[in-house]
């Protein structure tokens, strides 16, 4: 199991991180949050990238036993699954029938359902909450209008 002490949860204001914060709460363990504000352009800052080198975000740091330097983990669905298998193993439903394990075919409805939310969050619905945030913000909408006339 994971340690985890003096672990740190980074996340840019106005993002997608609170699932991170919901599952750090429902796991119960004790956490330091930094916020990073984004910049006038709605982009990153430039100090993120000393958190993890693509400057993603959120991210989250793991003081493994032994280790110098924590482990530093970025994607809200690698974080979420990485905790919950050394954190909240309670909250992952049962993989396979009994005596069915390792065989194609044979998870348990469960699991297969909790895999599919897990990435149907960011494959299938995030792109669409991404592009209504994009024609939504009016700063964008003035540059989108501004690349269509150019391009006449």
């Amino acid at each position: 199991m994971a340690s985890w002490t003096n672990n740190c949860f980074a996340r840019l204001d106005r993002s997608r991180s609170q699932r991170i914060l919901w599952l750090l709460e429902e796991l119960q363990v004790d956490y330091e949050i930094k916020v990073y504000k984004r910049d006038k352009d709605m982009l990153a800052p430039k100090e993120l990238k000393d958190v993890h080198p693509l400057g993603k975000s959120p991210v989250i740091g793991v003081q493994a036993p032994g280790a110098e330097t924590p482990l530093i983990l970025a994607e809200s669905g690698y974080i979420v699954e990485y905790l919950t298998e050394h954190l909240g193993r309670w909250l992952i439903p049962k993989r396979y029938v009994n005596g069915e394990e390792g065989q194609i075919g044979k998870e348990t409805e469960e699991w297969l359902r909790y895999r599919y939310y897990m990435h149907y969050a960011e494959g299938s619905i995030m792109p669409l909450m991404v592009i209504g945030l994009f024609i939504s913000s009016k700063s964008s909408r003035k540059g989108y209008l501004d690349f269509l006339t150019q391009n006449q």
